[in-house]
């Protein structure tokens, strides 16, 4: 069975990595933030494949591009295949490394299911028509899956940015150096998983092109599985109830197998009864991220972020947040007080946080004049006071979200401005997602006092590991 495998290097803490996967049996074992760094890469891959539904005007999309990364959208059709996906890269460089991202979209269009429901298998690799026999016996693959990976896979790509655009494979064997994820939800996973396995028969190394997918169903069957699962690094992410990773094996009689590192997230049936949205996934790798982050900082494996940055250059803001609950159930949602907590850090050209609280209900307002003077002791310029607030309406499945922000000058003739947002989310429409449409709003408004210095990474996506990178395993 394959297995995923994951080393890191030297990340900015304010900045957004990329992971290399490794056989955790290989490298885990020697490396106590190994969950930690999984899951970062795990929400990342769960980020881009949200923004690929809509990568033109997407929430995610629009936030990754804010840190400097650039996705380029592709739809290729080769005669009744048509496959979306989207080619994320960034201008930096990460432990020497150039990483990119290649994100399937799930199925979303009638075409898509036209591909679906393609199930017959065809031998593997050749994917013509073989005997009963061979479909039965040598290694099998679902007919619409593979016409989609290799339909991806026969579209040139510009992936440095350099206006050229080269087949896939010959760029990745002339660049051993750079990194490419590959990803994908639903049909997305499927395609990934199988251009994958592509790549590597044309000679691309497994570690350079580890795969992530999300709620993927089995592309082939036991003896596919058995032969060509242990060739790539891959990371199966599904949800307790997802009923289509399991869909093919029940549905038909070609023997489909699942292969792969298995994650699974639980996810209650009373929460909701289709648990196959990348809305959830997203909301879930975030949590487990925030989790292991958490639980690795406590047993003193992980640095915990600080709490001011004074050096630099530009005003030194005083951060006060809160985040509630009220009453929310938050056991299958990301931690939105740390996320907040996050983004304002890598805004703030120097911050200083005063306070920061996690409540489950209301509380009193927070005394302004005191929050006011200790930001003065502080030696700060501003005060940001920020308050996200989340409440389940009535007994439906929708939640209210609100966010608010109180920017506050300290020197004579200073600023003083308030602003306010709101949503209503179903669980479906992703809470982490919701969210993200309030934060840009807000974060529009805080730049017009406080100067942008940072193009860093999402911290809530991505780490940096203090010490001597080791490439060596």
């Amino acid at each position: 069975m394959g297995t995923v495998q994951q080393h890191w290097g030297r990340w900015l803490w304010q900045g957004m990595t990329l992971l290399c996967l490794a056989v955790p049996r290989l490298c885990w074992g020697a490396d106590a933030a190994g969950p930690v760094k999984q899951a970062a890469l795990t929400a990342m891959a769960a980020a881009v494949c949200a923004g690929s539904y809509d990568p033109e005007d997407s929430r995610e999309n629009r936030y990754l591009g804010s840190y400097g990364w650039k996705l380029t959208p592709y739809t290729v059709k080769d005669g009744g295949t048509e496959v979306h996906f989207t080619l994320a890269r960034n201008s930096g460089m990460l432990q020497g490394k150039k990483w990119n991202v290649l994100a399937f979209r799930g199925s979303a269009t009638k075409k898509d299911w036209q591909l679906n429901f393609k199930m017959k298998t065809v031998p593997y690799p050749s994917g013509l028509g073989g005997s009963k026999e061979e479909k039965e016996e040598g290694p099998a693959v679902h007919e619409g899956f593979l016409r989609y990976a290799r339909t991806a896979l026969s579209q040139p790509l510009d992936v440095d940015g350099d206006g050229r655009t080269e087949d896939l494979a010959s760029y990745l064997k002339a660049h051993p150096e750079e990194k490419m994820l590959l990803t994908g939800h639903s049909l997305g996973g499927a395609g990934a998983t199988l251009l994958g396995e592509e790549l590597v028969g044309q000679g691309v190394a497994p570690g350079q092109i580890p795969v992530i997918t999300f709620g993927a169903p089995a592309v082939g069957n036991r003896a596919f599985a058995e032969q060509y699962g242990p060739k790539i690094h891959l990371l199966r992410v599904v949800t307790s109830l997802d009923p289509v990773p399991g869909a093919l094996q029940t549905v038909t009689r070609s023997g489909y197998r699942q292969f792969g590192e298995k994650k699974e997230y639980a996810l209650s049936g009373k929460y909701t009864d289709y648990q196959h949205p990348i809305s959830y996934y997203l909301d879930l790798a975030v949590r487990d991220y925030y989790r292991e982050r958490q639980a690795a900082v406590k047993n003193g494996i992980w640095p915990a972020a600080p709490l001011e940055q004074r050096e630099g250059t530009g005003p030194l803001t005083a951060l006060v947040l809160l985040c509630r609950d009220n009453g929310a159930d938050t056991r299958y949602s990301p931690d939105l007080g740390q996320f907040l907590l996050d983004e304002y850090r890598s805004l703030l050209p120097r911050y200083v946080v005063l306070d920061y609280r996690h409540t489950a209900g209301r509380e009193g307002l927070w005394p302004q004049e005191e929050l006011r003077q200790k930001a003065r002791q502080a030696g700060a310029d501003t005060l940001v006071v920020a308050q996200v607030e989340r409440q389940r309406v009535g007994q439906t499945d929708k939640w209210s979200i609100q966010l608010g922000q109180e920017v506050v000058g300290l020197r004579t003739g200073g600023i003083h401005a308030v602003a306010a947002g709101s949503t209503r989310v179903r669980f479906e429409q992703g809470v982490l997602q919701s969210l993200l449409n309030l934060w840009e709003d807000q974060k529009k408004e805080l730049q017009k006092f406080l100067p942008e210095t940072r193009r860093q990474e999402p911290l809530w996506i991505f780490l940096r590991e203090e010490g001597t990178p080791n490439e060596n395993h």
